[in-house]
């Protein structure tokens, strides 16, 4: 599938009218993914967040326009753009976009642990549910989701899961000075979220 991030808060992106910024305009947003998922052999589907700030949730036009524009699905985080990660993640209007309209909703916004992940998906009603910090957090939510229960890793099989990620890396950036560059941008990142979990 082909996947258009317009959840993204970060300034870098909203300033240049990407990201949630989008949400700003549904109308010109619908319009895009009409004409990519017209031309799209795979299908479509869109991030967004409940809306700009808490006097501007346009979650519900936005859904109904993205439906109406041959999205495939629709990941709704449950935050405002204002509220970044600051806030819980508003899963009862998650549930409420979900019931309320065809396409369907994958819910987005603390899954942190793989018993979080099965309960938003039961009680919202979505989908599905998308990780994004327990990800980084805990690569092996997915696992976890999988087999229904919780992988608590020994200091080897941690090692293990950092030298797969620089396998990952270096197959994705290359193993020269560039990709290696390139790699120890996002090592630092990675790491600090890897060692959250204790």
């Amino acid at each position: 599938f082909l996947d258009i991030n317009c959840g993204c808060p970060i300034y870098e992106a909203t300033r240049r009218g990407m990201g949630s910024a989008m949400l700003r305009k549904p109308r010109a947003l619908a319009k895009m993914v009409a004409g990519i998922a017209a031309d799209s052999e795979l299908p479509v589907t869109v991030k967004i967040r409940l809306g700009e700030n808490d006097k501007k949730i346009v979650v519900d036009t936005v859904v109904d326009y993205l439906h109406r524009a041959g999205a495939a699905a629709v990941t709704v985080h449950g935050r405002t753009a204002e509220q970044r990660y600051k806030k819980a993640a508003d899963w009862a209007k998650v549930g409420e976009v979900a019931r309320s309209t065809p396409v369907p909703i994958i819910g987005n916004g603390d899954i942190l642990t793989h018993y979080e992940a099965h309960a938003r998906r039961t009680e919202s009603g979505c989908t599905a549910v998308m990780a994004g910090r327990g990800a980084l957090i805990k690569p092996w939510i997915f696992q976890e989701y999988k087999e229904g229960r919780e992988w608590l890793p020994s200091t080897e099989e941690r090692v293990g899961v950092y030298r797969l990620l620089v396998s990952y890396m270096k197959e994705h950036f290359g193993d020269d000075e560039r990709g290696r560059r390139k790699a120890w941008y996002f090592f630092p990142w990675h790491f600090d979220f890897l060692n959250r979990c204790v």
